[in-house]
């Protein structure tokens, strides 16, 4: 009994530190920039205020599903009771939320690690490892989804798990039927969470169907049909599950917008919204670092695209650089709206001018233009007034940010054949290598995102000094690979163990680790942020490792 206290003061210590040192992200790191925190928040406040979801910020509301509920119904939740736009309190929550994750990871640890005798200290080598993790911790000081989606998806592990080890009929399917429901909750604050729930699925089957059994070779027809039906109703019960937690989502979208829509669409468009999908395909053919996100995707229709801001391997030759560039031409100067469209409604049109009276009205609005130009150029620094005759195709691309720009369906449909004949040229850099270099990017990132030294470790010469960019990438990188070298080595005691429920967790948690990795992998927006929920599984595996390379004695009782 006094060791066991002395655990269970461990544990509550450790938890406590980390609710403490998350509070303190969220006190002194508060980050409310991310545009997604800002959509969501407008649909949690026009829920409340104006009773429909939408992420509208004036009149008409109209609705959308543009966004899964789960997050901004969250965000509700707390702005009814602390206040409309109560940012600090839902950090708050999410540090709780997130000191709730790192006791599921103690827990799983526990019930992973095969060796009776090294259970409670694996966990607590895994506690502290979460404890410390700043990757995930960031995300609490931020309005993005994250947090909970890191805890559902350790919630519905830990209920899989103790489903797999549960000795009664009734127990299992209680247990798989509430795996299904974190699943689908999980799914309702991403819709990536689903390759959770097929991690859980794959495994469920795979390992049923495997199990050793014993049985002789005479019996074994049986056996492996009762093996067959086994994981056919378990994977029915967690499937079943599973769609009743996204069945009122489907259903409203169904009812409101007359379409079958479980989830967010892919692009965030609502029905009938154009979506350039000939320019994404583009993208994909080039982009291997998320560097290159901001300046090509994210400016998409709301800043010019400029061709230098584009590497040289997007182009596979000059005439393929040449068409690009017409392409962005067009984007960027898209041809101006006829003045007639922009007159009032109720006005009558103007008389036609005569041609002497034309030229004076030209000559007259010219003299205007000019006078205010002066007028206004007289307020800058002098130095300046030498470039008051420059025409506006001549200002420096940065100052013409505000410009208008338009990806049509034609300009998009000229980067889909640009894409089709990169494909067609290079089939596996496009299936291959580009995705392996893309998951490179995703995982080994410093992943130092919203802190405020984030950024890119190389090239070095790059690096921001003022903001002390020298110390903390490093550190972040290394970090990195401390938790992937703890969890590869924690994969690998498990795995030699030779017991066939070991190398069960083990492949559970390969599933859910490379599942996420192969999609985000595949993408043409591979953002670190997507996979800052493998280190929570890598904390566990490192648990695993830590004590086992801790070199306990044979024998030695260490259960306290």
């Amino acid at each position: 009994m006094p060791n066991k206290r002395k655990a269970m003061l461990v544990y509550a210590l450790l938890l406590w530190a980390a609710f403490c040192f998350r509070v303190a992200v969220a006190r002194f790191l508060p980050n409310d920039a991310p545009f997604d925190g800002q959509v969501y928040a407008q649909i949690a406040r026009n829920v409340l205020e104006q009773h429909v979801y939408s992420p509208a910020t004036e009149a008409p509301y109209d609705p959308s599903l543009i966004r899964l509920p789960g997050y901004p119904l969250f965000l509700s939740g707390i702005y009814s009771v602390f206040g409309h736009g109560n940012n600090t309190a839902v950090r708050v929550a999410q540090a709780l939320i997130d000191t709730a994750s790192c006791g599921l990871i103690a827990l799983i640890a526990f019930f992973w690690e095969p060796d009776d005798r090294l259970k409670r200290r694996t966990s607590i080598a895994a506690l502290v490892l979460a404890v410390l993790c700043p990757f995930t911790t960031i995300y609490v000081a931020t309005i993005l989804t994250e947090t909970p989606t890191v805890f559902f998806a350790l919630a519905m592990c830990l209920t899989a798990t103790l489903a797999f080890k549960s000795a009664t009929q009734k127990k299992a399917l209680l247990l798989w039927g509430a795996t299904g429901l974190l699943a689908g909750a999980a799914v309702l604050f991403r819709p990536d969470s689903g390759l959770f729930a097929a991690a859980i699925g794959i495994t469920l089957v795979v390992t049923t169907l495997l199990q050793p059994s014993g049985v002789e070779l005479s019996k074994r027809r049986p056996e492996l049909l009762y093996r067959f039906s086994r994981a056919s109703y378990l994977g029915a019960v967690f499937s079943l599950a599973f769609c009743l937690a996204l069945a009122p989502w489907t259903i409203r979208n169904f009812r409101m917008f007359h379409l079958f829509q479980p989830l967010a669409p892919a692009h965030a468009e609502m029905p009938g919204e154009f979506v350039p999908r000939g320019y994404l395909s583009w993208l994909r053919t080039w982009i291997d670092d998320a560097r290159y996100i901001d300046p090509v995707l994210w400016s998409l229709d709301e800043k010019p695209i400029q061709l230098e801001t584009i590497p040289d391997k997007a182009f596979d030759s000059a005439e393929e650089k040449q068409r690009v560039a017409a392409l962005l031409e067009k984007y960027n100067h898209p041809p101006e709206e006829p003045a007639a469209a922009n007159a009032p409604p109720d006005s009558e049109p103007s008389p036609p001018l005569s041609e002497d009276q034309s030229n004076q009205s030209q000559e007259s609005e010219s003299s205007k233009t000019e006078d205010e130009s002066a007028q206004d150029k007289g307020s800058d620094e002098a130095d300046q007034d030498d470039q008051s005759d420059q025409s506006d195709e001549n200002a420096p691309a940065d100052q013409a940010v505000d410009q208008p720009v338009e990806m049509t369906p034609g300009i998009d449909a000229g980067f889909a054949q640009l894409a089709s004949e990169r494909i067609r040229r290079h089939p596996l850099r496009y299936y291959l290598w580009l995705p392996t270099k893309r998951a490179a990017s995703l995982w080994f990132d410093t992943h130092s995102q919203y802190y405020p030294f984030e950024g890119q470790l190389l090239p070095l010469e790059d690096l921001d000094y003022d903001i002390h960019q020298q110390f903390w990438l490093p550190l972040f990188a290394g970090l990195t690979f401390l938790y992937t070298l703890l969890g590869i080595a924690g994969g690998w005691f498990l795995w030699q163990t030779r017991d066939f429920i070991a190398r069960q967790w083990l492949l559970l948690a390969a599933l859910m680790i490379f599942l996420r990795l192969a999609f985000f992998s595949s993408l043409e927006n591979p953002e670190p942020r997507y996979v800052v929920e493998i280190f929570p599984f890598l904390a566990i595996f490192g648990g695993i490792a830590l004590v086992r390379m801790g070199g306990l004695p044979k024998g030695r009782d260490v259960s306290a």
